[in-house]
């Protein structure tokens, strides 16, 4: 029965050079070792094969068949490897990894840029850039984001959807409410004030028919952008919708409807490419924003 262990890698380095140099003693003198080491290591690899790689008559050291065989293997393994370790040798502490994120502008606004500090901290040579996206992917949307990330203009991106495509997978980071605000603190109905409503966000069109009833007689002013939104909260004396998660201490000033609130109709997802093994840096920033929610 044939010895199934690997054999010495140290053996096989001393192979090659042998096999390329023609002789045992030119094999020592380019490896700096004696040549009854060299020897010595021949005969190993030898028994660990259980075949002989080298004829020997008197000073001449010719190679087998089998030997003529392995050589240039062995010769192209060890080249591989070479190139490895030099490539291994070129990167160094400073090296940067490139991070695309898409991410819609308010969720970069209120919820993400301020802890952005911690994650340069923990993770200094991933270098972080961002694109606009859709804070919802449905439809168009999704199917724009999944085209996307596949042809990596984005690694990964943030918001809420139902993404069907097979190539594209998704993790849950949290479930979020959808909650009426005000700069009019003094109100203590939300429904005696104007609505500002996002036509195109399906939570705020599910607010508007839960409610329907108590608003038959309400304002409502559309506009499809958060930060104008909480703008025009104040100048229209209005209500506007944002998400739970959204609500930081810049935004103390408003008046939280809670009472009001309902439930996303989506969790909140990271979006990112499916493959086998995924890069470190995105594996790093999903584990990231999993442990500032948690």
């Amino acid at each position: 029965m044939k010895n199934t262990k690997l054999p010495s890698l140290n053996a096989l380095r001393v192979f090659d050079v042998a096999a390329r140099s023609g002789s045992f003693k030119q094999a020592s003198q380019e490896l700096g070792v004696t040549q009854s080491a060299v020897t010595r290591q021949i005969q190993t690899l030898e028994e660990q094969l259980e075949v002989r790689l080298f004829q020997r008559d008197n000073r001449v050291h010719s190679l087998t068949p089998v030997g003529l065989e392995l050589a240039p293997q062995i010769e192209q393994i060890f080249e591989q490897l070479e190139r490895t370790i030099e490539r291994t040798r070129n990167l160094s502490d400073n090296t940067t990894t490139q991070l695309t994120v898409a991410i819609s502008s308010e969720r970069l606004r209120f919820w993400l840029a301020a802890k952005l500090a911690d994650f340069h901290s923990l993770y200094p040579h991933i270098q972080l850039s961002f694109s606009r996206c859709n804070e919802y992917f449905i439809n168009e949307s999704a199917a724009e984001m999944a085209s996307a990330i596949q042809h990596q203009s984005w690694d990964l991106a943030i918001g809420y959807g139902k993404v069907t495509d097979k190539h594209i997978q998704s993790i849950v980071l949290q479930k979020n409410q959808m909650l009426p605000v005000s700069a009019i603190k003094t109100n203590n109905s939300p429904f005696q004030l104007p609505w500002l409503i996002n036509p195109e966000n399906p939570d705020h069109q599910a607010m508007l028919k839960t409610y329907s009833q108590q608003l038959k007689s309400t304002r409502i002013i559309h506009c499809n952008d958060v930060q104008m939104s909480l703008d025009l909260s104040s100048a229209e004396q209005a209500v506007a919708l944002i998400d739970s998660s959204l609500i930081t201490p810049g935004l103390s000033n408003l008046k939280v409807y809670n009472d009001s609130a309902q439930p996303c109709q989506y969790p909140l997802s990271i979006y990112y490419r499916k493959r086998q093994r995924q890069p470190v840096a995105l594996v790093a920033f999903i584990k990231w924003l999993q442990m500032i929610i948690s």
